[in-house]
C-alpha cells in the first residue's frame, strides 16, 4: 500500500478549499438563498402559483440544508486530519489519517449526489422552458432527458462501488470503482454541457436575430444578455465540473482539493441564481415570446410576419417596416399635390 506524503501545496489547498473558500461561498449561498425566500413569498401569493412555488421552496430548502450540512462535515474534516492525526505517516492528506474520516467523506458523497440531483434537474427544466414550442422541442428535451439520466444511473453506482478517494490515496482505489468515479464525474459533466450548450446555442440565435431585426432592447437585454444566458445555463459550475474532472483523471491533487473541495457551494449558488432569476420575472419563460414579439418601433405597429427559421419564433417585422416607409411617403405625395 503506497502512503505517499502529499506536497505542502495540496494541504494548503486542502485547508483553505474547505474554510475559507468554502465558508465565503456558502455566504453567498444563503444570501442568495434569502433573496429567494422573499422573492418567492411574492410568488406564492399570487393566485395559481401556491403549489408550485411551496415544492420550489421546499427543494430550494432542501439544496441549503445541505451547503449547511457539507460546512459542518467539511470543518469536521480539518480538525480530524489537521488537528487529531496530522502526525501519521502520510500527514493530513496520508492514507493512515483519512482512514479515520471515512464516515465524513461517505456523508459527503451522500449530499454531492442530492445537490446535483436537484442542480441538474433545474438545468433540463430550464431546456423544457427554452425549447417548447420550437421546431427542436422534441429532440432538445429528448437528449436533455437522457443526459440526465444517464448522470443519475452513474451518481448512484459510483454511491454503490465506493466512496470517492482524495488525493492521498489515488493509488489504493480499486480499478472498478475508479472506473465507476470517472464515469460519473465524466456523465455528470457531460450532462451539464450538453444542456448548457443548448440553452447557449439557442438564446444567441435569438439574440443574433432579434438584433438583426430590431437592434438593441431593453427588453431583449433582459432575457438575452450575455450574463444572462451564462446565468441560465449553468456555465460556471459546468466549468467547475470539468475542472473537477480533469483534476482526478490526471490525478493532480491540487486541482482535486480545488475543484472538488467547493464544488457543492459552486452548484448551489447556480441553482439559487436560475432561481432567483425565475422568480423576479427576469428569466425566459412562456410568455418571454410574446413580450419579443410586441416590441414597437416608433409607432404602434403590430407584428404580423413570423419567420419559421427561428429557434423561438422571433417574429420578422421587418414587412411592417416597410409598410410604414411605404405609408410614410404617401402621405408626403399627397401633400405636395395638394400644395
Amino acid at each position: 500500500m503506497d502512503d505517499r506524503i502529499p506536497s505542502a501545496l495540496d494541504e494548503a489547498l486542502t485547508l483553505i478549499c474547505a474554510t475559507s473558500i468554502g465558508s465565503s461561498l456558502y455566504t453567498l449561498s444563503l444570501i442568495l438563498y434569502c433573496l429567494y425566500a422573499r422573492l418567492s413569498y411574492s410568488q406564492f401569493r399570487r393566485p395559481g402559483f401556491k403549489r408550485q412555488t411551496l415544492w420550489a421552496f421546499t427543494l430550494a430548502s432542501v439544496m441549503i440544508i445541505c451547503g449547511t450540512v457539507n460546512v459542518v462535515l467539511n470543518n469536521q474534516y480539518i480538525r480530524i486530519i489537521f488537528v487529531d492525526y496530522k502526525n501519521l505517516p502520510g500527514g493530513p492528506l496520508g492514507l493512515s489519517a483519512q482512514n479515520h474520516v471515512s464516515t465524513v467523506i461517505q456523508i459527503n458523497s451522500i449530499i454531492s449526489f442530492i445537490v446535483e440531483f436537484l442542480a441538474v434537474g433545474v438545468l433540463l427544466w430550464r431546456v423544457w422552458v427554452i425549447y417548447s414550442g420550437t421546431q427542436f422541442a422534441v429532440p432538445a428535451i429528448i437528449l436533455a432527458t437522457l443526459s440526465y439520466l444517464a448522470s443519475v444511473v452513474t451518481r448512484i453506482l459510483h454511491l454503490v462501488f465506493g466512496w470517492g478517494p482524495l488525493a492521498g490515496s489515488y493509488s489504493n482505489v480499486p480499478r472498478t470503482t475508479h472506473i465507476v468515479n470517472v464515469m460519473a464525474e465524466a456523465f455528470t459533466a457531460a450532462s451539464k454541457f450538453i444542456m448548457t450548450s443548448m440553452i447557449i446555442i439557442c438564446l444567441m440565435f435569438v439574440r443574433q436575430k432579434h438584433i438583426k431585426l430590431m437592434g438593441q432592447t431593453d427588453v431583449a437585454a433582459q432575457y438575452l444578455g450575455i450574463a444572462a444566458m451564462l446565468i441560465e445555463s449553468y456555465s460556471l459550475s459546468t466549468i467547475w465540473n470539468f475542472g473537477y474532472l480533469i483534476g482526478y483523471i490526471l490525478k493532480d491533487p491540487s486541482a482535486n482539493h480545488f475543484f472538488g473541495g467547493v464544488g457543492i457551494h459552486i452548484a448551489t449558488i447556480s441553482y439559487f441564481l436560475v432561481w432567483c432569476r425565475v422568480f423576479s420575472g427576469r428569466a425566459w419563460d412562456k410568455q418571454t415570446q410574446n413580450r419579443l414579439t410586441t416590441l414597437q418601433w416608433d409607432c404602434n405597429i403590430q407584428p404580423t410576419n413570423v419567420d419559421d427559421d427561428s429557434c423561438t419564433g422571433v417574429v420578422d417585422i421587418r414587412r411592417n417596416k416597410e409598410k410604414r416607409n411605404t405609408s410614410t411617403l404617401s402621405s408626403y405625395t399627397n401633400v405636395q399635390a395638394d400644395v
